[in-house]
């Protein structure tokens, strides 16, 4: 990623395995494709929006509830100014998730379906929409209170924001994608053979468009470039393969790229460290550390 969109606002500090965030904004500037290291949950509650998942797109609706697994790109696209743009989420980490097991109610194991599915998007009913908000409001409340007690009870919380989730994942109301257009068939494309050549010649003759068109609308829709969204791609499978227990070298060589140095170049630039540094952490630790999808 552009280290101009790496901010902490987007971002959990090291250490830290919750967050939450409730922004009522007049005047925001529409952020480019992106993906977390961590599972967000997002409760859209008003504004004229269109929620871009991958190569889906989605008319926002209040109580409508988007999952975002750890390496899915997505975006909010704000259609126009008014009403205001108003959403609670928080961030929460598959490590903590994990501490929250419950034989009864495997909350990962119910996410790991809806990510096999691709099903990121909900209709929350009423009550279970009013829960999810009034929660994440008395978090960010306790966030303030110096109290020793106030992390443990917003790990409560947490947990209660988590099983609301899967639970209207389990009801599945999902919703229905606006219809496909050129650049969700360019994305689908780009997924589907992402260790194949896919220049901006090979895309542009397969779609039968200019190259000009094709980086226009491209950059329209995703607010980054098709090289850039390639890249993500790759580092993401890269980074799969090196949790896998694979060489950074032999996982260069395995997610498309043509050479060692273009690898080590992109690595750096989305995730700030190097692809070896990512290697020991995630084999020392068994868990990735910043730059993980």
């Amino acid at each position: 990623m552009d280290k101009r969109h790496w901010t902490e606002a987007n971002d959990l500090q090291a250490g830290v395995d919750f967050d939450f965030r409730h922004n009522l904004d007049t005047d925001w500037e529409t952020a480019p494709f992106h993906m977390h290291h961590f599972y967000e949950f997002y409760l859209f509650l008003r504004g004229k929006v269109q929620m871009l998942i991958e190569d889906e797109a989605f008319d926002a609706h209040p109580m409508d509830l988007f999952i975002f697994p750890p390496g899915v790109l997505h975006r909010a696209l704000i259609l126009e100014p008014s009403p205001a743009y108003e959403r609670a989420y928080f961030y929460v980490t598959r490590k903590a998730l994990s501490e929250m097991y419950d034989e009864h109610f495997p909350m990962l194991r119910i996410l790991d379906g809806a990510m096999v599915r691709g099903d990121y998007s909900y209709h929350a009913d009423d009550e279970s929409a009013a829960q999810f908000l009034r929660l994440v409001d008395e978090c960010l409340r306790e966030e303030g209170n110096q109290d020793p007690s106030s992390r443990a009870m917003n790990r409560c919380r947490v947990n209660m924001l988590s099983l609301i989730a899967c639970r209207i994942v389990q009801h599945k109301d999902v919703l229905i994608p606006r219809p496909p257009d050129r650049i969700s068939d360019v994305i689908r494309y780009i997924n589907d053979h992402i260790l194949e050549p896919l220049s901006l010649d090979v895309l542009s003759d397969r779609f039968f468009i200019s190259k000009y068109t094709l980086l226009h609308d491209f950059k329209s829709y995703a607010n980054i470039s098709v090289h850039q969204y390639i890249l993500y791609k790759r580092i993401q499978l890269a980074q799969q393969l090196m949790q896998s227990g694979v060489s950074p070298g032999d996982a260069a060589k395995q997610s498309g790229f043509n050479d060692y140095a273009g690898f080590y170049r992109a690595f750096v630039r989305q995730n700030i460290i190097t692809p070896q540094a990512y290697y020991t952490g995630v084999q020392h630790t068994g868990n990735a550390v910043r730059g993980q999808s």
